[in-house]
């Protein structure tokens, strides 16, 4: 009705709103800035077991690890600092295991990996991790804003369970997987193949959108399409294995309760890390 009066009004509130964007543009960038220079100035050298990324080469059926993690932790802190290569053949993987390991300050996290199980009862363990420097914790919030690197750390079950059993004291959980043979050979050439590009292509890792459950997630269903949605086992991870249960990922008949129970390995572990039969221990309470 007042297009002189809207007119005017639009005319004094543009200055204004241009001053108030731009404001606001230079405040984002700034920030933006400030993480950038966080994230670069940081010069330390890595913490142990988080120096050296695995190399891997796939030729035809043959898997090769070069930098595959075999340490051995002490319960005075000390390690044995062991990286080793290994060879399989993907066609002589068996077996699928997904390992949950809650968070022992808030139980809806959980860090969660894969364990693959091969014809002659060696296994490759892959663990997707923020990749931590010398005297850094990891910190939720830091994962939110992209502080870590992400790393997929491959190696021996001894050291990738071993040390969370026996030298943290956590609790861990071990899932068989429900999985046909050529979902695994898929499972394992991806995942792999995936860890092979790290070291030339850098990754954030991010507490809840590029994480452990997430990136495992994300492989299952590129050979498997829909079959782990979006929920809040993914974001959080800490009830993931029920949500594994629930969409029938896992190799068990009986109620989640007793499931779970029968998949802590904690007492089987117990004593035994350093057992060159240490994988068959921990499955000795499967039916």
């Amino acid at each position: 009705m007042f297009p002189g009066r809207s007119t005017a009004c639009l005319i004094a509130i543009q200055p204004w709103l241009g001053k108030r964007i731009t404001f606001q543009a230079i405040q984002h960038d700034s920030m933006f800035q400030a993480i950038k220079r966080l994230f670069s100035s940081d010069d330390r050298p890595w913490k142990a077991g988080f120096e050296r990324l695995p190399q891997v080469q796939i030729q035809g059926d043959q898997l090769q690890i070069d930098d595959f993690r075999n340490f051995r932790y002490h319960c005075d802190g000390t390690h044995e600092q062991k990286y080793e290569t290994r060879q399989f053949a993907i066609s002589d993987v068996r077996t699928l295991d997904f390992i949950v390991v809650p968070f022992q300050d808030s139980s809806r996290f959980a860090h969660t990996m894969m364990s693959f199980g091969f014809a002659d009862q060696s296994h490759l363990v892959v663990s997707i991790e923020a990749r931590l420097r010398r005297g850094q914790k990891y910190s939720l919030w830091k994962g939110l804003i992209g502080f870590y690197q992400i790393m997929y750390v491959i190696a021996d079950e001894r050291d990738a369970i071993g040390h969370r059993t026996e030298y943290r004291g956590d609790e861990v959980f071990v899932y068989g997987v429900a999985a046909e043979q050529s979902q695994l050979e898929q499972l394992l050439s991806r995942v792999t193949k995936h860890a092979s590009q790290l070291p030339r292509k850098p990754e954030r890792y991010n507490t809840l959108t590029h994480n452990c459950a997430t990136n495992i997630r994300d492989h299952v269903n590129a050979i498997w399409p829909g079959r782990i949605p979006w929920g809040w086992g993914v974001l959080m991870p800490g009830r993931a294995d029920f949500l594994a249960y629930r969409l029938g990922l896992l190799k068990s008949d009986e109620t989640f309760e007793a499931t779970r129970q029968r998949a802590r390995i904690n007492d089987l572990a117990a004593g035994n890390w350093h057992d060159e039969r240490f994988s068959q221990l921990i499955r000795s309470k499967r039916a």
